[in-house]
C-alpha cells in the first residue's frame, strides 16, 4: 500500500498539534476509577480566572454525583485553599473554579469518597505560566517582579535618606565648628 507524501505530512501535523493537549492534563487510576485532572483554559496563565477539571469514569462509564462525596484542595508552596467540586453539564466532569496568582506547579488532592471506596490522592495538573508566555506584541511587566523592584527601590530610598541625614548632620557640625573657630579668633 503507497502512502502520498501530502498524505503523510498531513497526518504528522495532526498528531503532532494533538500531542500536546493530551499531554496537558494528568491521569491516575484510583481502584476501579480514571481520574482525570487539567486546566479547563489551556495553557494556565497567572492573573487569569480559571478552572481545574476533574473527570472520573469508572469502567468507562462517568462517575455522577461525587461533589457530596469527595473535596478539593488545591496545594501550592506549602499553602492550600478548599475547592468546591461543581458538577458541569457534561456527566461526570466537575470543576473548581481558581484565580491562579502565582506561576509554578499546583497540585489538586482529592479526598473523601468515591462512591464507596475511600480516596487521598495528589495530582499535579500543567503547570501554571505567566502571562508574558502569550502576550504581544509586547509583554506587560510582571507585578510580581515589579514588587520586588519597587522593594529595592525603597530600601535604596532608606539608605539614601539616611546618608542625607547623615550629611546634613556632618555639615551643621561642621559650620558650627567654623562659627565658633572665627568667635574665638576675634
Amino acid at each position: 500500500m503507497a502512502f502520498s507524501t501530502p498524505a503523510v505530512l498531513l497526518a504528522l501535523i495532526l498528531i503532532l498539534v494533538s500531542v500536546p493537549s493530551a499531554l496537558a492534563h494528568t491521569r491516575v487510576e484510583i481502584g476501579p476509577y480514571v481520574v482525570v485532572v487539567g486546566w479547563l483554559v489551556e495553557p494556565p496563565i497567572v492573573g487569569e480566572r480559571n478552572a481545574l477539571t476533574v473527570s472520573i469514569m469508572r469502567e468507562g462509564q462517568p462517575v455522577e454525583g461525587v461533589e457530596a462525596t469527595l473535596n478539593a484542595e488545591l496545594l501550592y508552596a506549602g499553602r492550600s485553599f478548599r475547592a468546591n467540586l461543581n458538577p458541569t453539564a457534561t456527566p461526570g466532569l466537575y470543576t473548581a473554579e481558581i484565580f491562579p496568582t502565582v506561576r509554578g506547579q499546583y497540585a489538586v488532592r482529592l479526598f473523601g469518597a468515591l462512591e464507596d471506596m475511600a480516596v487521598d490522592e495528589v495530582i499535579e495538573p500543567e503547570e501554571v505560566f505567566p502571562a508574558d508566555r502569550i502576550q504581544f506584541p509586547e509583554p506587560q511587566p510582571d507585578p510580581r517582579a515589579m514588587q520586588q523592584q519597587i522593594a529595592a527601590l525603597e530600601s535604596e530610598l532608606q539608605i539614601a535618606r539616611t546618608l542625607a541625614l547623615a550629611g546634613v548632620g556632618v555639615g551643621v557640625l561642621g559650620l558650627g565648628l567654623a562659627v565658633f573657630g572665627l568667635l574665638r579668633r576675634r
